[in-house]
């Protein structure tokens, strides 16, 4: 007979977990608050524009880099039409810096294949337009670049763990223009965090991560997907995942998890459409909520079983709001190809015009008559600074859009495509995401805020398994590769978590697949060294021995041969 597992919650997480283990013969169950969507803060909603109630809002910085490899290893196993969910995803270009007063500074995100590719990055190179950083700071980023590529990873899980990555890049000792694009660009921008607060470790590593993929030709360092999330990738995964045999119940809200002794006997649930109490009761239990609602459920009892699982409380605390804020225009405004992060604004926007990847599987302007023909997708991760007065946080909602439009504007001043100073002109409606709740005409609260990654987080966090025999978790403040709050986390946790489920079950089911990060193999011989001197207590110094230097050389050409022969065969057969 199948082992049954209850998993307590349906994103990114939960779907993971069910994906893996219905195809190795388990049972599963699904138990989800939301009535509507799957996928959890990765869906995208229904948003209202005149008298269409159906038109996609998504979130502005929902992308797909390259180094996913364990999300994009399941999207390959999600069937849609004649192929799966990730062919759905396509590539990006560009990234531009937006900045007030001063022309955008356009990046490559990708290796370079074409001779307008080669050139774009001579300009960037050669400074065009001007960054607005003296050679010192740009010999700074360099220097600091290097540190991260050379140091080890005993370093990292220790001595960068405890450095704020505002303080390792001596952003104190800088100019503004330094900490907004260098500092700053990396954590308020591109996660909900703070470079004062935000662990070296784990802001280093990511940045890494994008650099490794932009250098290697056979990666898509950045993808979006070609239509709106919920059709493009949640739905099919849901659907293949109840044609598989998974029980998805929407509308159930976890209420307690129930201990005897060491183990789980049931959960108590409450199904919202009929305002009943359930105790559903399952060979092993998953839970794979966000970490606010794991610290109400993980109770004084199950924390006296296992004193580790009192560490989500903890980390509860340690959570910032990153939400999505669109735009439907009555023009299509493609910006850029790829996503803006708008470095001057109060409220740390970032930004992408939408529908120039959506064609031909969506056609907003189509579905609305012509009423919407854009969608600029915005993120705010900062509510808490000062713009014309006030916090996000405390704007009514028209204060709110507006303020945002007017950061927006303000940066792509100098654009080759500028917004119109009156917002009216082309804004014909716009949706704020669901999980923002207005309590009082200037006050918001957010029901879903994201995990952020502080200095000495990583000690809390808890793995996918626990001294109650059969409680598993997962989620983004669980211990991964990974280490930052998006899907790839959400994915690998879950992996891990199976893991665990099948070793307890004794079922010998083949276990899922974990990778490690990447790194540049090139560099060993450095990072080596690093480790030795970490090893004897001593900082990071990037003088080294002249013979380390010839051995770094000749173990490169031997990297760069074999990386030549891989290009090759990737140009012949396909990305591997």
């Amino acid at each position: 007979m199948a082992k049954k597992v209850i998993i307590m919650g349906g994103g990114i997480a939960g779907m993971t977990a069910a994906h893996e283990l219905i195809e190795r013969g388990f049972d599963v169950e699904i138990y989800e608050s939301n009535t509507k969507y799957v996928g959890g803060k990765a869906r995208s909603e229904d948003a209202t524009v005149g008298p269409f109630n159906n038109i996609p809002g998504e979130h502005g910085f929902r992308f797909f880099p390259g180094f996913y490899r364990h999300l994009s290893h399941t999207m390959k196993r999600i069937p849609i039409g004649s192929g799966t969910v990730f062919n759905n995803l396509k590539k990006t270009e560009k990234i531009m810096f937006a900045r007030d007063g001063k022309e955008p500074l356009t990046a490559l995100v990708h290796f370079p294949l074409t001779a307008f590719d080669v050139d774009l990055v001579f300009k960037t190179l050669n400074g065009a337009p001007a960054t607005g950083l003296s050679s010192g700071e740009k010999a700074l980023i360099k220097e600091k670049l290097f540190q991260l590529m050379t140091s080890s990873n005993t370093r990292f899980n220790d001595e960068y763990e405890q450095t704020g990555w505002w303080y390792f890049v001596e952003a104190d000792d800088n100019s503004p223009t330094y900490q907004n694009l260098f500092a700053d660009g990396l954590t308020k921008s591109l996660v909900a965090a703070q470079a004062k607060t935000m662990s070296t470790r784990v802001g280093g590593s990511i940045l890494l991560q994008l650099l490794y993929s932009m250098a290697d030709p056979t990666m898509a360092p950045s993808r979006v997907l070609n239509g709106p999330t919920n059709e493009q990738f949640l739905i099919p995964w849901y659907d293949y995942l109840l044609t598989k045999g998974v029980v998805y119940h929407k509308s159930h809200e976890v209420q307690s998890i129930n201990l005897v002794g060491s183990q789980i006997i049931n959960i108590t649930v409450k199904d919202e459409i009929t305002n009943t109490i359930l105790n559903i009761k399952g060979d092993y239990y998953l839970l794979a909520v966000p970490v606010e609602k794991a610290s109400t459920l993980l109770n004084n009892l199950i924390t006296s079983r296992d004193p580790v699982l009192s560490n989500p409380a903890l980390l509860a605390a340690n959570v910032e709001w990153m939400n999505g804020v669109q735009f439907y225009l009555n023009a299509d405004l493609p910006l850029n190809d790829g996503h803006i992060v708008h470095s001057n604004s109060a409220w740390a926007l970032t930004s992408i015009s939408q529908v120039q990847y959506w064609a031909p599987n969506y056609d907003i302007n189509m579905a609305t008559g012509g009423l919407v023909k854009g969608v600029l997708s915005v993120d705010v991760s900062n509510w808490d600074a000062i713009f014309n007065g006030k916090t996000a946080k405390n704007c009514s909602e028209l204060e709110l859009v507006t303020g945002i439009y007017d950061q927006l504007r303000q940066s792509l001043a100098l654009s080759s495509t500028p917004l119109p100073a009156n917002m009216n002109t082309i804004v014909v409606g716009y949706h704020i995401g669901s999980s923002l709740k207005r309590v009082a005409p200037t006050v918001l609260v957010n029901e879903e805020p994201l995990l952020v990654n502080v200095v000495n987080s990583w000690g809390l966090m808890p793995k996918s398994w626990s001294t109650i025999t059969n409680l598993f978790l997962a989620g983004d403040y669980v211990r991964t590769n990974t280490n930052l709050a998006c899907m790839e986390t959400a994915n690998e946790s879950a992996r891990r978590a199976v893991n665990c489920i099948i070793d307890a079950s004794g079922t010998g089911k083949p276990y899922a697949k974990v990778w490690k990060l990447r790194s540049w193999k090139m560099l060993m011989p450095y990072k080596w060294w690093d480790k030795k001197r970490y090893t004897k207590g001593l900082p990071y110094k990037s003088k080294y021995p002249w013979w380390l230097h010839v051995i770094a050389f000749i173990w490169a050409i031997l990297c760069i041969i074999a990386w030549v022969f891989l290009y090759l065969f990737t140009l012949i057969f396909g990305p591997i």
